[in-house]
């Protein structure tokens, strides 16, 4: 079986501590990283000019930037308000997040964001039929960057309205029909449905980024019954290589984010 790549996200640190962080990532010897730009840069104004500065400091410590999330932070931007009007400020917003991306050597995009997608008053079908014909444009783009959209399914709990089933998911990526629009699956879905690990079992192959996560983005000091589940199926699985791992913390802790790190190598490898 493949030895799996494991990142862990930036959202899991405060920014001012990055020297440290980049001494944990080479003690533990993880591939790199998954990058939230916002929580470094604090807003998109002249974001790829700071990107260009900061990929340096990662190249030169051979850090690789497996993702780019967050990507709809602090951007008032919302898919189903103002569909003829927000299309145009949407469109150009993912394609400086491509830019972004070629930056960064990385081609995966997660989209995810309750935000961006609150569908409000609208019917699901409707909603649907935007989200397709929108993400339908991106197809030809995205394929000759050969950078994936990597869609995401998030908990009712976390305030999500429209996508929170992996299901409904697998049926808009597979509607759109495109190599490069696939899913992020985040762990974190386990924690608050029924649990179908057949379902997902079954559709590994439509899983470009996989993220762990506890309840509340925590540390992965004592890791759920699903995520011990769901480790196991990774670890028996040449589907999913590339694994990342997702913690939300204002302050850093190197000793947790240690011991996270650890507990999650030694499950999948």
């Amino acid at each position: 079986m493949k030895k799996k790549s494991i990142y862990i996200s930036n959202l899991s640190w405060r920014h001012e501590d990055f020297t440290s962080i980049i001494k944990l990532i080479k003690t533990h010897k993880i591939s790199g990283v998954d990058i939230a730009p916002i929580k470094i840069f604090k807003n998109w104004k002249n974001v790829e000019k700071k990107v260009k500065k900061f990929n340096k400091i990662l190249r030169k410590n051979k850090i690789k930037v497996n993702a780019i999330q967050g990507v709809f932070f602090k951007t008032n931007l919302n898919l189903f308000d103002n569909v003829n009007k927000n299309f145009e400020k949407i469109e150009n917003h993912l394609k400086l997040v491509l830019r972004v991306a070629k930056v960064f050597g990385c081609n995966k995009i997660i989209i995810g964001s309750t935000e961006f997608r609150n569908k409000k008053k609208i019917s699901k079908v409707y909603a649907d039929k935007i989200f397709i014909n929108f993400f339908s444009k991106f197809k030809k783009i995205l394929k000759k960057n050969k950078i994936y959209f990597c869609m995401e399914t998030i908990p009712k709990q976390y305030n999500e309205k429209y996508i929170f089933k992996l299901e409904h998911l697998l049926y808009l990526i597979k509607k759109i029909n495109s190599k490069y629009i696939k899913i992020n699956f985040d762990t974190s879905l386990f924690h608050y449905n029924n649990s179908n690990f057949l379902n997902l079992r079954q559709n590994l192959d439509q899983i470009k980024t996989f993220q762990f996560t506890e309840k509340n983005f925590d540390y992965f000091l004592n890791p759920s019954k699903n995520n011990l589940k769901i480790a196991k199926m990774i670890k028996n699985s040449n589907k999913v290589n590339e694994i990342s791992l997702e913690i939300i913390k204002k302050k850093t802790n190197i000793k947790y984010l240690s011991k996270s790190i650890i507990n999650l190598k030694n499950l999948l490898n």
